[in-house]
């Protein structure tokens, strides 16, 4: 388990240090719009898709998947979630940080979806899905799994700058909040074991499902390129997401009935 703890620490630490080379050497406007433009030459959607992928409600429905076979996992996820927005809630309340279409004229940024103007550090999609794939690392022994999530978290994490919405800054400084607070949610699950509570874990299954039915038919993730990604990825995750509540509905009643 150290070396779970290690491989995280080791994540944390790069990104804390690129954030700090990047503030403290003032680069990071020169390199906004650096990845920007390059970004601008990829199809819009492929950005568009990748940062709703990091949006708080489709990472958080992605728990459903785990709430029978990994309830450790999805209470870790509860717990880093609440700390998560707790935190990231005052930080950009309390950091009077610009986002690049308040600073740079906007002829000069590539603008995909809306426009943001304040607010800006942490990049508050970044953190959601650093914690997301720090939390995979520890519960899942596959190598491949922890490069893919990683890779996908940096690949969203750019999105960010692609879509004109943030700075390096932001997203570095998310990736390293997101992967503290994988840590201590996980940490936090381990000493107090609510994931053993086969009451709570129906409890959040069912809040997770209702997230997945207002993603589905309510939830406007303002980028209309993600549309049809919006709906498909609702759609597989409450079809696989149910499939696994009415098992742990049966497990709790000590019975299992196949479908």
């Amino acid at each position: 388990m150290r070396t779970l703890y290690k491989i995280n620490l080791v994540i944390f630490i790069i990104f804390s240090i690129g954030m700090t080379i990047v503030l403290l050497t003032g680069i990071n406007k020169a390199l906004f719009l650096y990845i920007n433009s390059s970004a601008s030459h990829i199809y819009p959607f492929i950005w568009a898709n990748l940062t709703f992928l990091g949006d708080t409600l489709p990472a958080c429905l992605m728990m459903l998947l785990f709430i029978r076979k990994k309830p450790n996992l999805v209470w870790s996820g509860v717990v880093a979630t609440l700390i998560a927005t707790l935190i990231v809630n005052v930080l950009k309340y309390y950091i009077v940080s610009p986002r690049p279409p308040s600073v740079i004229e906007k002829d000069m940024i590539n603008i995909i979806g809306p426009a943001l103007y304040a607010h800006s550090f942490p990049s508050g999609h970044t953190v959601t899905i650093f914690t997301f794939a720090g939390l995979l690392i520890f519960y899942f022994r596959s190598v491949y799994i922890r490069l893919f999530m990683v890779f996908m978290a940096i690949l969203i994490g750019i999105s960010r700058i692609a879509v004109g919405v943030h700075w390096p800054g932001d997203v570095l400084g998310g990736a390293s909040l997101g992967i503290f607070f994988a840590i201590a949610g996980y940490y936090s699950n381990c000493k107090l074991g609510w994931g053993r509570n086969k009451s709570a874990q129906l409890i959040v299954g069912f809040l997770l499902i209702l997230c997945g039915f207002y993603l589905l038919f309510f939830y406007n993730c303002k980028y209309e390129q993600a549309y049809y990604l919006q709906i498909i990825f609702a759609l597989a995750v409450l079809a696989t997401g149910v499939r696994e509540y009415y098992f742990l509905i049966s497990d709790s009643q000590g019975k299992r009935i196949s479908i």
